[in-house]
Formats: C-alpha cells, structure tokens, sequence
C-alpha cells in the first residue's frame, strides 16, 4: 500500500449493517492509509490515526483503491491534511444526511466534524486531486465505491474474497 491509498471496508455490527442497507452497498466505512502503516479515518470517537491492524480488527471485507493520477507530493498533501484532522470530532448529522442529495447541503462544508467518507474525500480535494465535484459531505461511503469505478484503480483485498463485492473486477 502507499500514502493517500482509500480503504473501503465493512462490519457485521448492527450499525454497519444500517449504513449497507440504507446505502444499498456492501460498504459502510471510508479512511485513508497514511503510509507509515497507521490509517486515519472518522469514527465514532472523532477522527483518529491508529495502525492498519486496529483499523480493520472487526472487519470482514477491506478493498483497497489508489488514485492513477497521484504523485508523491499530492499523496503527502491529502495526508497532511487528514492528519491535522485528527481530533475532531465524528459528525453524526453529516453522516446520516450524506445520503439526501438536498439535505446534505443544508450542513454545508463543516470542516469542525467529519464523517468517514467526507474525510476521505475532503483530504483529497484539499490535497489538490479532488474525486468528484459533488460536495464532500453528499458522499457517503457508497458514493466512495461508486467514485473508485471510474476515477481509482483497484489495488487489492485486504479482507474478504473479491466475489463478497462483486462490483470490482481484479
């Protein structure tokens, strides 16, 4: 893996399962790999740097993706900015209304919380390579798969087997 990579990944806790079916995805969690073998992502304790192992403990299913346009440079700017991150606060609102293309809008671009997929995305946009011109708060982690369909490159299965997400093609 290498700096700035997405992580895509899923539970079997009840709180994923509402997010997968709400979605309509087999995913309910965003974050970033920082390269040092530690993640940054938002969950509910707020946005956190932990190591790659604490991150996926209660995983079944962790697919990863990398941008094709990277480089270096904008790798270490999208986690830089993740990173200054750290410490806020996990933004319940934001996420529940990331699904209502309206209503997301009304929250605007807070960057005092963050939720998973809205850290992602608003670190690589903040990095200088933006995945989608929809507001970062609109796109909940299924919008994150839908994004990597046609602006990532499928890296690999950390956890799971490639038919669990049928979606992506090896």
């Amino acid at each position: 893996m290498q700096p700035a990579d997405v992580i895509v990944s899923t539970t079997r806790a009840g709180k994923s399962g509402v997010i997968r079916v709400g979605t309509d995805s087999p995913v309910s969690h965003a974050a970033l790999f920082d390269g040092g073998g530690m993640v940054i992502e938002a969950i509910g304790e707020g946005v956190v740097r932990r190591g790659l192992a604490v991150a996926l403990a209660e995983d079944v299913l962790a697919v990863v993706y990398r941008s094709p346009k990277i480089t270096d440079g904008i790798a270490s700017a999208i986690v830089a900015f993740a990173a200054s991150q750290v410490g806020k606060s996990y933004d319940v609102l934001g996420a529940v209304l990331s699904v209502d293309p309206i209503l997301c809008r009304v929250i605007g671009a807070r960057t005092s919380t963050f939720f998973c997929s809205q850290l992602v995305l608003e670190s690589y946009r903040r990095g200088g390579l933006p995945l989608t011109n929809a507001p970062s708060q609109c796109v909940p982690p299924a919008g994150v798969v839908d994004i990597a369909q046609d602006r990532l490159t499928y890296i690999g299965h950390l956890l799971g087997s490639p038919s669990w997400f049928p979606t992506v093609a090896p």
